[in-house]
């Protein structure tokens, strides 16, 4: 494939660490490649693929600028995802976006792809919609050269905050509780299809654009569920509760399990009931798509 010099700011994530991953596999030049990232456990694991990795806080300006110098291609993947408290969003999606806009200019980098969330798309403006989409505006105005990619959720290897965390509550309990009736329409999107657009995007950069990416099929929550017990195998059900009842055991056995992976916010959002606006990037781009089902069976093949 094609060689381009790329940076990857946040790329020790869950996006990040499959993008190294799928990068490795298409016999791309990882010598090319440059990560920054807080998280040193997750910086290790990149390293393997054989990536420049550093260890930065992007929400601080720093010599960690010059990592820039010769980069092509700037690919934003920063992010605060979830987080009971308001700050660490505008620390992470918007202070660490404008410090990279500033190193990229000034290192003359030309192109940013940024990854962006369908959460600026939602009714509901929680602080990481809000915050996501102030991102987006400052990278419209940076005067770079920009792809903005607004995904759902996604998953697959290594993911530990949506359907991993989902699989991994599922292996820990005899029954799983699903929210209302469980019809709330979800799009997942399986990460190496993601990781496929953006490496077809830095051939073929769309200039100045924004793209929604959602899952091609829409699929009920509770589907998710019944799909998730079957690849696990075993004598499990779902049970249906209230909305209320189902968000007070979430966040119950989070705080006893000291994993704070999936906030009231996401459980808010989860029974929105919203289904975000259909567009076949898969035809545009030639990506093929991973069925929710096979993609849930790889990432037991993963673990």
């Amino acid at each position: 494939m094609e060689k381009s010099r790329i940076i990857i700011p946040g790329g020790a994530g869950f996006v990040g660490r499959n993008l190294v991953r799928v990068l490795k596999s298409e016999n791309y030049d990882m010598k090319e490649v440059t990560v920054l990232d807080n998280d040193k456990s997750n910086l290790e694991y990149v390293k393997k693929y054989g990536v420049k990795a550093r260890c930065v806080d992007l929400a601080e300006k720093g010599d960690w600028y010059g990592e820039f110098t010769g980069k092509e291609i700037v690919i934003n993947l920063a992010a605060q995802i979830s987080s009971p408290e308001d700050e660490p969003f505008y620390r992470n999606n918007v202070l660490a976006t404008i410090n990279v806009l500033e190193a990229a200019k000034n290192a003359d980098a030309k192109r940013i792809i940024h990854f962006s969330s369908a959460a600026v798309l939602s009714v509901r403006k929680d602080e990481y919609a809000r915050t996501k989409l102030e991102g987006e505006e400052l990278v419209k105005n940076s005067g770079l050269e920009y792809c903005i990619l607004q995904p759902s959720i996604m998953y697959g290897p290594t993911d530990t905050k949506n359907i991993g965390f989902l699989i991994d509550f599922a292996r820990k309990v005899p029954c799983f509780p699903i929210p209302g009736h469980g019809k709330w329409p979800r799009q997942p999107i399986y990460i190496d299809n993601v990781c496929g657009l953006v490496i077809t995007m830095m051939k073929q950069f769309p200039q100045n654009k924004v793209f929604s990416i959602n899952g091609k099929d829409v699929i009920y929550f509770k589907d998710m569920i019944k799909i998730v017990l079957k690849q696990l195998g075993g004598f499990k059900f779902r049970v249906f509760l209230p909305v209320w009842l189902f968000k007070f055991l979430m966040i119950s056995y989070q705080k006893l399990s000291g994993k704070e992976q999936f906030t009231a916010d996401q459980v808010e959002s989860l029974t929105a009931g919203e289904v975000f606006p259909e567009y076949a990037w898969w035809d545009e781009f030639g990506i093929d798509i991973t069925g929710f089902e096979e993609g849930v069976k790889k990432m037991l093949e993963c673990d």
